[in-house]
């Protein structure tokens, strides 16, 4: 029978109950989304689990002056490793994408246990930094800034319509920004631990492939854009290649899982500008922001950043945090293994990605820009390894209904190899058929179908291309 789906709500929460006493059936309806409370928990379990290993505090333990929210929550770090190479990671700086910190709790407890010979070089060659959840007061809220405080009244600042006075967290890092108290602590931590290399969770909506409706798990993003306005001109490129090698190492690995679909991050309509942001946290990382003078060397590092997919993924949130924490331990390992190194950086101008025409800027408005749309590589052997892959992973009903779709593709793929486009096509319009079937009978799941689906008539619509009149 069907693997049986795990509610988002509950998936997660076998998670914070396994780490933690503090999760009860009235709060499910949260989706497994962790709170400020529990993540505490979570750590002080794993602190006190680790033999020595995790070292957890929060920023006003450490000494920064006034190191708290806006909110007046502590802001909390976990300090694992035992290499000279230092790393920040991140999860939950829009308080609306809780994704970040279900992965850096997993990574934690991961490289606690060195369960296999990746999380032991990691922990071999790296000190890594954790923050699990960088904007708490927008967790609790559930909203992607955080709303700003008169600390003198400790009541919430108001404009001059009455409204609310918010501010993303991820564009406070600018010569006139550090509104809100948590950026400046943060800040003050970055320019005393001086890390290496930095990696921010994030996720979003579902875009799709260019010129398909084939969902998006995984956008793959560095906030000053690749051969853009700015990146290339920081220490002569070198962060440029990096970032791109790094994106480029974590692209390969993801490949290997066929349930996942990964592009580059774009924005704007249609996704065709990329963002070259310099008052986000990773581009003042980049570009050795020094506000105030506590950053006198002008310290800076490559970093880069993932989107995975906002919505649940075949009606489970499990497989998209499986997803950051495949992607986050690829990036990680290469990084310390310098097998990122080895990366031909060209490989990010070939991942998917549609038409772009220019770059989206908070320093220079819309700087025009063109380059093709890169479309994502179909064929009926790649939708048979698509096929593979959900039979391993228990998307049909039966061994029998994954063989059919496999027998049909490799019928497909002999007449694709043969050239011979009009049978190709009129043998898509079967396994549209089939695929219709299994699903009306319930022999594969929901988001199976639908992805299986759209590759087809991706497929399809890339034949009518290339086929020439009689």
């Amino acid at each position: 029978m069907l693997r049986k789906k795990i509610t988002a709500a509950f998936a997660t929460l076998l998670f914070v109950i396994a780490a933690s006493s503090v999760a009860h059936a009235d709060n499910a309806d949260t989706s497994g989304v962790i709170g400020y409370d529990d993540m505490i928990n979570v750590l002080d379990r794993l602190e006190a689990e680790s033999n020595g290993q995790l070292e957890v505090f929060t920023l006003d333990e450490y000494g920064i002056d006034n190191a708290f929210s806006e909110a007046g929550r502590d802001l909390y770090v976990a300090k694992i490793g035992n290499g000279d190479k230092k790393v920040w990671v991140q999860g939950r700086i829009h308080g609306n994408e809780p994704y970040g910190t279900n992965t850096v709790l997993r990574t934690i407890e991961n490289l606690m246990n060195a369960s296999d010979e990746q999380y032991a070089k990691v922990m071999e060659e790296m000190t890594i930094y954790f923050i699990p959840m960088y904007n708490p007061d927008g967790a609790e809220n559930n909203q992607r800034g955080t709303i700003l405080y008169d600390h003198e009244t400790g009541e919430p600042k108001r404009d001059s319509n009455g409204r609310l006075m918010q501010i993303d967290l991820n564009r406070d890092w600018l010569e006139d920004g550090f509104v809100a108290r948590e950026s400046l602590a943060f800040y003050e931590f970055w320019t005393d631990i001086k890390p290496e290399f930095m990696l921010d969770l994030h996720h979003q909506g579902i875009p799709t492939f260019p010129e398909s409706n084939i969902p998006v798990t995984m956008s793959l993003g560095i906030s000053l854009a690749p051969g853009g306005p700015t990146l290339p001109n920081i220490k002569g490129g070198e962060y440029d290649v990096l970032t791109r090698q790094v994106m480029g190492y974590a692209y390969n690995e993801l490949s290997k899982y066929k349930e996942f679909t990964v592009d580059r991050y774009r924005v704007g309509s249609g996704g065709t500008l990329e963002i070259d942001i310099h008052g986000g946290l990773a581009s003042a990382m980049m570009l050795g922001l020094n506000y105030e003078n506590m950053n006198p060397d002008n310290h800076s590092h490559p970093a880069v950043f993932l989107e995975a997919s906002g919505q649940f993924l075949d009606g489970e949130r499990e497989p998209l945090i499986e997803q950051n924490m495949i992607t986050t331990k690829a990036i990680l390992y290469g990084v310390a293994s310098g097998e990122v190194n080895d990366v031909d950086p060209d490989i990010w101008f070939n991942i998917p990605a549609p038409q772009l025409t220019g770059y989206n800027t908070d320093h220079s408005g819309t700087v025009p820009a063109e380059k093709p749309a890169v479309l994502a590589p179909v064929s009926a052997d790649e939708i048979k390894s698509i096929v593979d892959r959900y039979a391993e992973i228990g998307r049909f009903s039966d061994d029998a209904s994954a063989r059919q779709l496999q027998v049909h593709l490799e019928s497909l793929s002999h007449l694709e190899n043969s050239g011979n486009l009009s049978k190709v096509e009129a043998h898509l319009d079967g396994l549209h058929h089939l695929l219709d079937h299994q699903h009306s009978n319930g022999l594969i799941t929901d988001g199976s179908y639908e992805t299986l689906k759209a590759y087809t008539d991706y497929f399809n619509n890339q034949l009518s291309k290339e086929a020439v009149p009689n």
